[in-house]
């Protein structure tokens, strides 16, 4: 007969459902949660230990309040041991093992065996399937991130796509198999370990700089499967100058995961990534992780509850330093001061050019390679559009154009001939207003993108007071552009 401790625990499903579990796991208090275990499930303090990772007296000192987890790792392990479910995962501020009302096309990177790049140009096809050990396309998303991540300086959509397809599943396995690598870094010497965060770093890299050109929907299982290595690569004892950056490139990873589940309309899952970031923000040391949370979570809002995310986004930057970030969300309060009509909106965008002129974005944060003359110039041009200065706005988009003359269908693009779209119609210049907000649908549509497809607010309003068939009809389009964005994917 098994002693006590070897015996598995078994936690009744409906368990997890219970009001007072879900106050433990919202508070992260795992003290209430070991009480809750042993009083509905039976589990004794021996037990829960074998599970968990930890000995009987410290699962007492837990349950007694003496003591609180606080660690990233530990409360992946804790829900590792007792099989928690992804919807308890995720009130606990960790990532869903198994991913819902999220579907991917099976198609995967297309090797190298003649096909012409031009057949690649629907980046929609550069995808993942399920997430298993050994599953090809799985390996070619993360492959793919790990090398762009590592390129130097900007990357436009066709490098990406010429990046794409070199990448047989082959070279994938021999250059980033996940499993592979993390065994021999639990196993191996302190150069593999060093060498697998290495290269877990230049993955998330390489994810946010994915994030630019590829559907929210195709990078969000990969982005996944990649924070789930960094979780189990947390609980390998790594010494604690690898732990803390391992940590900081799992809140960068995911920050970017949580506005994509806001992208693709996942606000549980978003939230829960939130929790993350958070958590690993105060593990690593870095709390500017929280600076970048608080931008996204900007975007999903306006006007003065955006503006109340950015100035709580600035409370996380350091006194000197990280001047991209810094200049991102100057130039962020300056769009939205400006929807406010006020004025200091001029000064922000000031601030944020003095920034950027300071920064080097390429090298500061895994989430600043976004921001370039071209992202720079938009952020002005919807500034004044915001101040009803449609005569500057004129000029600004055209400088904003030519900053992004070498982008072909960047999220970004799809803002800029929005706004120009907008201050056109406002000026009466019908056809060219037309013609940009044509543009402006086209890429926002091509990139899925949520975010894009909310820059044409403003084309929005001003076609609703013209008159005309090319008017009704490209209402039209962005009001099926909208439903067919928010229907579940079939």
């Amino acid at each position: 007969m098994p002693a006590d401790g070897a015996e598995p625990v078994v936690i009744p499903a409906d368990l997890w459902q219970r009001p007072e579990m879900h106050t433990a796991l919202t508070h992260r208090d795992i003290g209430h949660l070991f009480r809750l275990v042993r009083q509905y499930a039976g589990v004794s303090q021996t037990r829960i230990g074998v599970a968990v990772g930890f000995s009987q007296g410290k699962v007492s000192e837990y349950m007694q309040g003496k003591a609180q987890v606080t660690a990233l790792d530990v409360f992946e392990r804790i829900a590792e041991g007792l099989h928690m479910p992804d919807p308890a995962r995720m009130t606990l501020g960790l990532a869903p093992r198994i991913l819902t009302g999220v579907t991917h096309p099976p198609t995967p990177i297309p090797p190298r065996d003649g096909t012409p790049a031009s057949s690649l140009l629907s980046v929609e096809q550069v995808v993942i399937g399920s997430r298993q050990p050994d599953d090809a396309c799985d390996v070619d998303m993360l492959t793919l991130a790990w090398t762009v991540g590592r390129l130097d300086g900007h990357m436009d959509r066709r490098t990406m796509l010429l990046i794409a397809a070199g990448l047989t599943a082959e070279s994938a396995a021999s250059i980033a198999n996940p499993w592979e690598r993390l065994t021999l870094a639990l196993s191996g010497t302190r150069a593999d370990q060093e060498d697998t965060v290495e290269r877990l770093e230049a993955r998330t890299v390489g994810f946010h700089r994915l994030e630019e050109t590829m559907p929210a929907r195709s990078l969000y299982q990969g982005l996944t499967a990649h924070l789930n290595e960094l979780s189990t690569l947390l609980q390998a004892g790594l010494p604690d100058r690898l732990r803390r950056r391992l940590a900081a490139t799992t809140g960068e990873a995911a920050v970017l995961a949580s506005w994509i589940a806001w992208e693709i309309k996942q606000p549980g899952q978003s939230a829960a990534f939130d929790r993350i970031a958070t958590l690993a923000a105060q593990e690593s040391g870095h709390p500017i992780i929280q600076a970048c949370a608080y931008g996204y979570r900007s975007y999903a809002t306006r006007g003065a509850p955006a503006v109340q995310n950015i100035h709580l986004a600035q409370q996380y930057l350091p006194a000197q330093g990280d001047n991209a970030t810094r200049a991102w969300l100057l130039a962020r309060e300056a769009e939205e001061l400006a929807g406010l009509g006020d004025r200091q909106a001029l000064i922000r965008l000031e601030q944020a050019r003095e920034a950027y002129n300071e920064a080097r974005p390429q090298r500061e944060r895994a989430w600043t390679r976004f921001l370039d003359p071209g992202r720079m110039a938009a952020y002005r041009l919807s500034t004044y559009i915001n101040l009803g200065d449609e005569h500057h706005v004129i000029d600004e988009g055209q400088a904003a154009l030519n900053a992004l003359a070498h982008e072909t269908d960047h999220k970004k693009i799809a803002a800029v001939h929005a706004d120009i779209a907008t201050a056109q119609l406002r000026l009466g210049d019908l056809t060219e207003g037309i013609a940009n907000g044509h543009r402006a649908l086209e890429t926002a549509q091509h990139t899925e993108s949520r975010w894009a497809l909310q820059q044409l607010a403003g084309v929005e309003n001003a076609l609703t007071l013209r008159q005309g068939s090319s008017a009704r009809e490209l209402l039209t389009s962005i009001n099926a552009a909208h439903r067919a964005l928010h229907r579940p994917k079939a």
